[in-house]
């Protein structure tokens, strides 16, 4: 059978396949509603402008549809004065949502508005969702010297100011709970503690002047360990810990705190990749021993701005676990590789350079591994130590405060592994009294530290039963005896011993009955005495600015140090030393002289990669005739990066959904975009200037099917005997019975197929539907069975349902029954789409349009024919 189509009949064919082709846009093409070809285009994503020095800069990092950063920058300050300066932002609210606190040159204001009006602090989500511009402005004027090639040139002033700490600190009225040690501010104005084996697993703060609590504390932490304790990151002045989650699926991770706003931080638990072994003791007498995981992670030690710890992980594996404090996310640990799973009891984890010494539990070994390699250290390792207590591992310094040894509770080793040389006098007094806290001898609860040349460690006297007490004891390398005559101290139920950073001749104390103490270390008498004190400490955290969003920029090179209180003729000399950010004496730094006549010190040879990002700058000074003199200094640096605003906005799906009752569509939707502004001035010399607007474009979340549409169906069935009804014609409507209308401004409505079913595709809403009678059939009931109930009756031949309420991805049903009168008309095709309701491309009220068609090419094929004969 010869199936070729005649050669001289193609031009005829292909003429009625075009005439088919524009009669069906003619006759079903919907005139409203833009198609593919003469849509709008969508604007292109403006480009970010390149940064330029004397105007203000603003670019934004999307992620995703869902979530951008931005980051607005200020140009540097050209002109040498004392100036103020602004940054804004300004979004759309509807599109996009900020769901924390920006970040902000240390030191200004922030200020939230919802359109012209200026809010409170937000604190719940439904408060941030309001926020549409956020302010920033520095509350106090910065000195600025110009710029240094094309960075900020600043004179950082700052006091520090000399707090005298009280001698004992209880719980304040209405906390309870207690542990573990205690941290301090890098300003010296607050200290902290953790509540530990989830006893009110809380994180307190107090103030060092009065022992008021913080406004915003105690805070709710994950979990927290039998040494609860954790570590500032300086840098970002953020509170991180270990921890462990305590529901499905159990995880080691990490519990962060935002000490500039003293609330949570915007991520507030970091989990890690690895499982908990979700370890409980069930034969434990303490209740939150036997019902609890929290002892999973514990131990941490920090190498630069990363935190490590030991974490007991499912499988029986042990880890020594990273969390990078800088980013906040984790790094790569360390598989231990041991046998059998380690354990809290007995654990500990210390730092000393770039190596980390570690016990992971009772009945293993003292071993050591290089953090930057995850190599064992050189040197002999593994170690034995003691079967019955090798906890807590710590650093033990020699006479001149450089650390030399490495000890696991009181079996000590040389950094290397080999054999100790400690002094004669403090090797006997470590064996008669090892670290014991609170005279638990199941689990190690005490704690040990040192300082320069002195270490201090908790120890308790078990026998006899009249004898039982818990007892401080501080040793001094340099003379190898007791620091002071009344060491050891009796403090009952004693957990830790801190030195104080800022006094050496002060020592802390925290007990299990939750009071806190203050020791003065030259006398072992309490309450420590700073009057006389002549050492002031300048840290780089709270004396130099942060003014870039990134705390690594806040100082690219230093110039010099002044000492501007107190004046030179109060007292006889004055020097400076530069510690670095872990608090080490840097070489070449120790003891440099501040000339009386010029009290300045040349910088310009301290290397910013030798002082970390958080250095402070000693100052010792000896015949001060005034006790209580504030002093005061300025640092002159240049800075990483000019003042810059970074935040970031969320735009969940829905917030793109259409509003009200629509039909929707079932397609992608284009991409969305939205303007973000940013703005910014300058005051200088009582002149202010503005810089010009940066409007960033952003791409947004859309209109999507799977998350802002549903489906409303409807099932027509005879009332005699419940079989299907073909061909009855429904209409939509909103919730107060108006009709919902197409683009064209049609009302909306669907025919059932052979099958009885029709169905809307719609954006979440209310909606009804509305029946009225024909020649063919006579509507009966409705009744609504999924997305709301009840049965309604007809009146006057048109029946309506009760409110059908829609949800996302969901299906929602009304079964109409219905009288039939006649013989249906021939039913349409059954689709599993919206097709059918369009009319297989048109409305559903293109019956008369698709009879059009057939007209149109009928009359088409009729001329064709004449053509030809």
């Amino acid at each position: 059978m010869n199936t070729e189509v005649p050669r001289r009949a193609l031009p005829g064919a292909a003429r009625v396949a075009t005439l088919w082709v524009l009669l069906s846009v003619v006759a079903c093409g919907d005139s409203g509603k833009p198609g593919p070809a003469d849509a709008r285009p969508v604007a292109p994503r403006t480009a970010v402008r390149k940064a330029v020095q004397e105007d203000l800069t603003a670019s934004t990092t999307t992620t995703s549809p869902t979530f951008s950063s931005y980051i607005a920058t200020l140009p540097p300050v050209a002109e040498t004065a004392s100036v103020t300066q602004t940054l804004e932002a300004t979004w759309d609210p509807s599109l996009q949502s900020l769901n924390y606190p920006p970040i902000y040159p240390q030191g200004w204001a922030i200020e939230y508005y919802a359109g012209g009006t200026k809010l409170a602090t937000p604190t719940t989500p439904s408060e941030w969702a309001t926020v549409s511009r956020v302010r920033a402005l520095s509350s106090i004027p910065l000195d600025v010297e110009g710029v240094d090639g094309e960075r900020q040139a600043i004179v950082a002033k700052s006091k520090a100011p000399r707090v005298s700490v009280r001698e004992r600190y209880p719980l304040p009225s209405g906390v309870k709970g207690d542990g573990w040690d205690v941290f301090f501010d890098a300003a010296y104005t607050r200290f902290y503690n953790v509540h530990h084996h989830n006893n009110l697993n809380q994180m307190l703060c107090r103030e060092l002047a009065t022992g008021a609590l913080c406004p915003g504390y105690p805070i709710n932490l994950t979990q927290t360990s039998i040494r609860s304790t954790g570590r500032i990151d300086a840098a970002s002045n953020k509170f991180w810990q270990p921890s462990v989650t305590d529901v499905p699926p159990f995880k080691l991770a990490w519990d962060c705190v935002d000490l500039t706003n003293d609330t949570r931080c915007a991520k507030p638990v970091v989990l890690s990749e690895i499982p908990a072994a979700h370890v409980k003791k069930p034969d434990a007498v303490n209740s939150d021993l036997k019902n609890n995981n929290y002892n999973d992670h514990i131990d941490p030690a920090v190498i630069g701005r990363k935190m490590y710890a030991i974490g007991f992980a499912s499988d029986n594996r042990t880890f020594i676990t990273c969390l990078d404090m800088a980013t906040g996310t984790e790094c790569p640990g360390k598989d231990l590789g041991l046998t059998r799973l380690g354990n809290a009891n007995q654990s500990g984890l210390a730092a000393v350079g770039n190596l980390l010494y570690v016990v992971p539990g009772r009945g293993f070994d003292l071993d050591c591994y290089d953090s930057t390699t995850w190599n064992r250290c050189p040197g002999t390792w593994p170690q034995p130590v003691s079967s019955v207590s090798s906890s807590p591992v710590w650093a033990v310094p020699d006479a001149n405060g450089d650390i030399q040894h490495i000890c696991a509770n009181n079996v000590c080793f040389k950094l290397d592994g080999s054999p100790p040389s400690l002094p004669p006098g403090f090797a006997n007094e470590i064996q008669a009294h090892r670290v014991l806290g609170n005279l638990n001898e199941d689990v190690q609860n005490g704690g040990a530290s040192s300082f320069g040349s002195k270490v201090a460690w908790a120890y308790g006297i078990t026998a006899p039963a009249s004898a039982r007490s818990s007892k401080a004891m501080c040793w001094d390398m340099a003379t190898d005896t007791k620091c002071g005559a009344g060491f050891p101290i009796t403090v009952p139920v004693l957990y830790t011993t801190i030195f104080d950073p800022e006094n050496p001749d002060c020592m802390w104390t925290n007990t299990d009955n939750g009071e806190i103490n203050t020791w003065q270390i030259s006398t072992g008498t309490k309450g420590c005495n700073i009057a006389g004190a002549a050492r002031f400490s300048f840290k780089t955290p709270v004396s130099v600015p942060r003014l870039s969003c990134d705390p690594e920029s806040r100082v690219y090179h230093y110039k010099s140090f002044t000492l501007t209180s107190p004046a030179p003729s109060t007292y006889t000399s004055a020097t400076l030393t530069v510690r670095d950010s872990n608090g080490k004496t840097l070489p070449g730094w120790d003891k440099k002289t501040i000339d009386s006549a010029t009290p300045v010190v040349d910088l310009s040879t301290l290397s910013t990669a030798e002082t970390g990002l958080t250095p402070s700058f000693d100052v010792a000074v000896t015949g001060l005739g005034n006790a209580t003199v504030e002093p005061a200094s300025e640092i002159r640096v240049t800075t990483g990066a000019p003042p810059q605003l970074c935040w970031d906005l969320s735009s969940p799906p829905a917030a793109a959904c259409p509003v009200g009752p629509k039909l929707a569509s079932t397609t992608a939707s284009p991409p969305r975009e939205t303007d973000v502004t940013a703005k910014g001035s300058l005051t200088a010399n009582a002149t202010t200037r503005p810089f010009t607007d940066q409007t960033v474009r952003t791409s947004v979340a859309t209109a999507n099917f799977e998350t802002c549409g549903a489906r409303l169906r409807a099932t027509v069935v005879s009332l005699s005997d419940g079989s299907p009804v073909a061909g009855a014609k429904v209409f939509l409507l909103d919730s107060e019975g108006n009709p919902v209308l197409d683009s064209s401004g049609q009302p909306v409505s669907a025919v059932s197929a052979a099958d009885g079913t029709l169905e809307f595709p719609v954006w979440v809403a209310d909606y009804m539907l509305k029946m009225s009678g024909t020649e063919s059939y006579i509507p009966a009931y409705m009744n609504v069975t999924e997305g709301g109930s009840g049965t309604t009756s007809p009146v006057s031949g048109t029946v309506t349902s009760n409110t059908v309420t829609t949800t996302a991805n969901q299906v929602s049903h009304v079964q109409i029954a219905v009288t039939t009168t006649q013989t249906p008309p021939t039913p349409p095709p059954a689709e599993n789409d919206e097709a059918w309701f369009q009319g297989s491309g048109c409305t559903a009220a293109g019956g008369a349009q698709s009879a059009l068609v057939v007209m149109l090419v009928l009359g088409g094929l009729a001329v064709l024919r004449r053509r030809r004969t």
